[in-house]
């Protein structure tokens, strides 16, 4: 019997933004939406009824552990300052915007209009953020796997940088909560776009390795080649137009690669945006839902413990039943 748990951060709904304007004018609806969490809840439910532990607590103070204290400053400044259902984007980018009202400021920590900051969203995100070290903890103390239902998501947020929908780094904050407790971790991310915040907190404690598009043609729009010199970054691009049985290879060729016997705990950034149907692809490929439960089964199979991350995925028609596919996979292999 699985003793799998599924982390839900209470508080996620607070954050609702409205109009995303990554691609001009007319903005279109917001893909980042509550009901996201509930249909990937749903979905594993259905493969199997986990203890769902709803997190209360935000991660005020952990943050700042990896996150630049200025940043953190003006997420929650910028927050207190909005009204009812008003939205914040900068209004300009610059390098350097410290001395300027606190309005413009944004645009020294986001390069993009597509994460629009509401007044509860900081709030919502820090809570996201102890979800995933409520996650972390468990694992260390029953030794099992969990799944943690991440959101606002992580992997894009950066030491003082937000954007692709993140505030905080999810992944690294229980990274970094694993590797004090002594634990040898790797975090590896499949969502169909890159975790460049992520690369930024790879290290010898804690590397990162990706598989996603490519950056140059896909969000966000990255040359990744300084990236690449980093020892504790590994980076990998599946080819567009793909099949989901190339797509899987890819994974378990990604696997194989990148997890290290000396290995402990597996941080995963899952995204199920790599469906064939999902919005946020600027390049298709072919993945079907029940390729999902291929990919479950090729993690699941691990020796080591696999603390999984929600990042992206916005089909809501299909989205549960790619999390009861790849849970039913993951299980079906788990040893526990």
């Amino acid at each position: 019997m699985s003793k799998m748990k599924y982390f839900y951060p209470k508080h996620h709904a607070l954050h609702k933004p409205s109009i995303d304007l990554s691609d001009g004018l007319p903005g279109y609806k917001h893909l980042e939406v509550a009901s996201r969490v509930d249909l990937v809840l749903e979905g594993l439910l259905k493969a199997y009824e986990a203890e769902v532990v709803y997190v209360e607590g935000v991660a005020s103070e952990r943050v700042r552990s990896i996150h630049d204290d200025d940043y953190v400053d003006f997420l929650l400044a910028i927050g207190e300052e909005l009204e009812g259902e008003e939205e914040y984007v900068p209004p300009l980018f610059r390098q350097d915007l410290s001395k300027s009202p606190r309005y413009f400021q944004g645009g020294m920590y986001s390069n993009e209009i597509g994460t629009p900051i509401g007044k509860e969203s900081i709030y919502a995100a820090l809570n996201s953020a102890q979800s995933a070290l409520e996650g972390a903890k468990y694992l260390l103390e029953s030794a099992h796997s969990a799944f943690v239902l991440n959101r606002p998501p992580g992997h894009h947020a950066g030491r003082r940088t937000y954007g692709g929908y993140c505030f905080f780094n999810n992944a690294y904050l229980a990274a970094q909560l694993l590797v004090e407790a002594g634990k040898r971790v790797r975090v590896l991310d499949i969502d169909y776009h890159i975790g460049d915040g992520s690369m930024e907190f790879a290290s010898q404690a804690a590397p990162y390795a990706s598989l996603h598009a490519n950056t140059l043609r896909n969000y966000p729009y990255l040359d990744t080649t300084h990236q690449e010199e980093n020892p504790y970054v590994s980076l990998e691009t599946f080819s567009t137009g793909i099949s989901g049985e190339e797509y899987v290879a890819y994974v378990a060729n990604f696997i194989e690669k990148n997890v290290q016997e000396r290995d402990e705990v597996i941080v995963l950034s899952l995204g199920f945006d790599t469906l064939e149907s999902d919005y946020t692809q600027d390049e298709y490929i072919y993945v079907k839902t029940e390729n999902f439960r291929t990919i479950g089964r090729v993690f699941g199979a691990l020796k080591q413990e696999v603390l999984i991350l929600l990042e992206g995925g916005y089909d809501s028609e299909n989205l549960a039943l790619c999390a009861q596919e790849f849970m039913s996979g993951f299980l079906s292999q788990k040893k526990e």
